[in-house]
């Protein structure tokens, strides 16, 4: 018998089971949701305004009354308008799909890179099954704003690939393809090109500080300044340096971001964290054979950019799960069935290692399977978190029944700003102000991202109290509006209370209740 063969069908046989399963995590919140899953609203309106504009760069988009500089990587907004028009699809119906099909295929891309960096296609299999069935690994790219984040993360996973190539084996073919992976990740997302950049370093130090390594560095950097300016130069042309400037300002910073990395916490895994507790016996594992790489992945993100960390340090920490696997789990479950066991190289002898002993069996089977259900699981959370038919059907009807552009205050009482999928889908859908919002001040001068957060979460604090709250907090900011819409899954008690209370007032006269929803005219 081919040891090795077999071990490689039993390798594929894993990583297409447990990418099976991985799909069905990321198709099923669409398919519940019927909609894009929570955000998208300003990508929505990005991408339908390259298409008005025949897929040339516009200079702004208008979203919400206010015109935006058009300074986001564009590569996503381009793919997902491109998929609208060939497979004759509605734009709305690229924002559902796309982000969930983008996330299964970058989690393909991640089998190569973890397999090489791991040194073990057993390891990068492994890896790859973990991390797709990690929630953390499925939450932030099936949004509706996916369609830039699955982008960017799978030039991320590629690039992440052939630097560790470059630097390890040093060729035109893999120069080549680091400044292609790299000038994707640019062009797809603002955060993913950052991490890209201080992971490929993280490389270099490990791999590549040589003369060779050296200029395969600086090649690479020039190469993809040469392949991106076209848009940079285009953008800064029109807008300067100031969209970028104030975009840079939003990454919450904070000198303890990498606590919940220590803890395991940010993998968001339900029930007993099983993954996360083999990644820390990994990480043990690293630590005493002295090799550092997956240990400064782990934490660089969250010293690079706090908001984002999560969502790329679990890529070190399903790698770390695979190394703790294979290097303490099979070992001695093999051990406890087999007396005088026979040590050899695990790779090279993987299914006979599987084949005779029921415990790496039912240990693999049932983590793998504890792993996918706390995922779906997990995915329950979407339809509370998306618009709901009772929101869709509300900016509906103030799209028909209410003049274009009038203002609105928006209460859904969300404590997270960029979960509030009501604020952000409102200002397309229902073709009015939503004075609250913030999406797209990011990219305005004057710190107004700040200030307009600030405004959000004292409004949002009204839902626990009365209409004389929205009063003062139109007061307060200064903020003048017609209209206020109240909308919560089911209503809770303190949607009810707010909403009674405006009932019975002399000041807000209803218009429109129905489910989740009702809607009040402010004299």
């Amino acid at each position: 018998m081919n040891l090795k063969t077999e071990s490689e069908r039993l390798n594929i046989l894993l990583l297409v089971f447990g990418l099976l399963l991985g799909a069905y995590a990321r198709f099923l919140p669409t398919l519940m949701v019927g909609f894009p899953v929570t955000d998208g609203g300003l990508f929505f309106a990005m991408t339908k305004a390259l298409q008005a504009n025949h897929y040339s760069l516009p200079a702004f988009v208008e979203y919400n009354g206010i015109s935006i500089p058009f300074a986001y990587p564009p590569l996503g907004f381009y793919v997902t308008a491109l998929v609208s028009d060939i497979f004759r699809l509605p734009l709305i119906e690229a924002f559902r799909w796309v982000p969930a099909a983008g996330s299964l295929i970058f989690t393909l891309a991640f089998f190569p890179m973890a397999s090489a960096i791991l040194k073990s296609q057993l390891k990068g299999t492994l890896a790859t099954v973990f991390f797709a069935l990690l929630p953390r690994s499925v939450s932030w790219y099936i949004m509706g704003g996916g369609i830039t984040r699955v982008l960017g993360h799978f030039f991320l996973m590629l690039i992440l690939f052939s630097a560790y190539k470059l630097f390890t084996a040093p060729s035109k073919k893999y120069l080549a393809l680091t400044i292609l992976f790299g000038s994707g990740v640019v062009l797809s997302h603002p955060e993913a090109s950052l991490h890209a950049v201080f992971l490929c370093f993280a490389l270099w130090l490990f791999y590549g500080r040589s003369k060779e390594g050296i200029k395969n560095a600086l090649l690479t950097a020039l190469g993809v300044i040469v392949l991106t300016s076209p848009f940079f130069l285009t953008v800064i042309s029109r807008h300067g340096l100031q969209p970028y400037l104030s975009a840079a300002q939003t990454g919450f910073q904070s000198a303890w971001a990498w606590v919940a990395i220590l803890t395991g916490s940010f993998a968001d895994e339900k029930f007993v964290t099983l993954i996360s507790a083999l990644a820390l016996l990994g990480f043990v594992v690293t630590l005493a054979k002295r090799e550092f790489l997956l240990a400064v992945w782990l934490f660089l993100p969250a010293l690079v950019d706090p908001r984002s960390a999560a969502s790329v340090s679990i890529i070190a920490w399903a790698m770390l799960a695979a190394v703790g696997f294979v290097d303490i789990i099979i070992p001695g479950l093999y051990a406890l069935t087999n007396k005088t066991p026979e040590f050899q190289d695990i790779e090279s002898n993987w299914s006979v290692y599987f084949m005779n002993s029921a415990g790496i069996k039912i240990a693999l089977t049932a983590l793998i399977f504890y792993a996918f259900f706390g995922t779906v699981l997990s995915d329950q959370v979407y339809p509370k978190v998306s618009l709901t038919p009772s929101d869709r059907d509300a900016m509906d009807w103030v799209a028909n029944h209410i003049p274009a552009q009038s203002r609105f205050v928006i209460l859904t009482g969300e404590t997270e700003t960029f979960a509030d999928s009501v604020a952000e889908w409102f200002p397309v859908l229902g073709k009015s102000i939503s004075v609250a919002t913030i999406q797209g001040y990011e990219w305005m001068p004057g710190r107004l991202f700040q200030s307009k957060m600030d405004e959000y979460y004292a409004l949002q604090a009204c839902m626990n109290k009365t209409y004389k709250c929205v009063e003062a907090w139109g007061t307060e900011t200064k903020q003048t509006f017609d209209y206020v819409l109240v909308s919560q899954n089911g209503l809770s008690d303190s949607g009810n209370s707010l909403v009674a209370s405006m009932l019975v007032s002399a000041t807000y006269q209803p218009l429109y209740q129905d489910g989740d929803v009702a809607i009040f005219k402010r004299p």
